[in-house]
């Protein structure tokens, strides 16, 4: 029988775990999550900042990735896959909107704005098809559906969700507050 590889998380996937629960944690407390030493977790990222900001690149990349990747044809089709890729990202999203330093980065925001712009015109297409209810502004429903796939997210992370219930969970809440 053979034995499946052992996968270990980054420093950065951990970074953004320990930082989602607690927002201020130095990197000292980042470093002893991750196995590492302090000072070598200085050597990459000299400051915290430089830690967060590094945190959140690699999130908006993950982010555009899952955007990406749902995009199809079948527009009711991608807003679902939007939905299933989107719970599991929760931390992800939590991190990027809940670190108040970050909106000091304007490089960051204008990656965010990058990332955001495909999604935002994705549902303006899914509004002119009348899947959304009249009215919905494009941002809105983006706004909207950050929210139910960080809020079944952590449903699952407390224990109050199974992780398979969420997606179906989280897509019913949305549709059934913006949807046609």
């Amino acid at each position: 029988m053979s034995v499946p590889p052992r996968t270990s998380k980054s420093v950065l996937e951990i970074a953004a775990e320990v930082l989602v629960r607690d927002a201020t944690a130095s990197l000292a407390q980042v470093a002893a999550a991750a196995g590492i030493g302090r000072t070598t977790l200085h050597k990459r990222y000299p400051t915290r900042q430089h830690l967060l900001v590094a945190v959140a690149e690699e999130s908006l990349d993950i982010l555009d990735r899952a955007i990406e990747g749902a995009m199809k044809d079948d527009l009711g089709q991608a807003l679902r896959d939007l939905v299933d890729v989107l719970v599991p990202l929760g931390p992800r999203l939590e991190f990027l909107l809940r670190q108040p330093s970050l909106d000091a980065e304007p490089e960051l925001q204008a990656r965010w704005v990058q990332v955001d712009r495909p999604l935002t015109e994705f549902m303006g297409r899914v509004a002119e098809a009348g899947l959304l209810r009249r009215g919905v502004a494009p941002w809105w429903a983006v706004s909207s559906l950050y929210a139910v796939a960080y809020t079944a997210w952590e449903g699952v992370a407390l224990g109050k969700l199974a992780p398979l219930d969420a997606p179906g969970l989280a897509y019913g809440t949305l549709m059934g507050g913006i949807g046609a």
